[in-house]
């Protein structure tokens, strides 16, 4: 009966809220990344391009305070693994997301385009599994520090932006691995 409630009254707090002007909503994608890993095995010293990759998906959600200024908050995530075979029989996986919340400025040229900036903290996460026979257990690492953007965004009518934007989240390091988060995106915004 809780859980019916519940449900009951998040429908009812997102309808309103989805009338409410000023809120907006989005989704963007980036492409999937190159990567590569170096280990030592017996002495030498192996490189490992990506056999598998994943494509960056984010989502957002924000609420324009003023037509210049607005507070956002975005989770992003790689879509998926991105895949290194190692060993034969063994496979490395790399799992990585972001969240952040900034301040999000607009300087509007004309009607239509518009330059915008934003700041805020983000909390960077990475997870790392070995596939394979008696594989260790997937261990994962975190970061929060500051989160930076710039882009271009095209008005296409009142409610329905495209923008691009180059993102910078904070770097993960782990053990030897560094998991840079910093991604060029194209995406929809819609206001409401």
């Amino acid at each position: 009966m809780k859980k019916i409630v519940c449900s009951t009254l998040l429908a009812v707090a997102a309808t309103s809220m989805v009338h409410a002007e000023g809120l907006y909503v989005g989704a963007n994608v980036s492409s999937a990344t190159d990567g590569k890993i170096q280990y030592a095995a017996g002495g030498a010293k192996i490189q490992r391009n990506a056999s598998g990759k994943a494509v960056p998906f984010g989502i957002l959600a924000g609420y324009e305070l003023t037509p210049a200024w607005a507070l956002e908050g975005s989770y992003r995530a790689s879509g998926g693994a991105t895949s290194f075979d190692l060993d034969p029989g063994y496979q490395f996986k790399v799992r990585a997301s972001a969240a952040y919340l900034a301040a999000r400025g607009t300087w509007r040229l004309d009607d239509d385009w518009s330059l915008f900036g934003k700041a805020g903290v983000a909390r960077s996460r990475v997870e790392f599994t070995i596939d394979g026979k008696n594989a260790p257990p997937a261990e994962s690492a975190n970061n929060t520090g500051l989160y930076a953007s710039v882009g271009v965004a095209y008005q296409i009518n009142k409610d329905v932006a495209l923008q691009l934007e180059w993102e910078h989240a904070p770097t993960v390091k782990y053990e030897g691995f560094d998991s840079r988060m910093n991604r060029l995106a194209l995406g929809v915004r819609f206001g409401f």
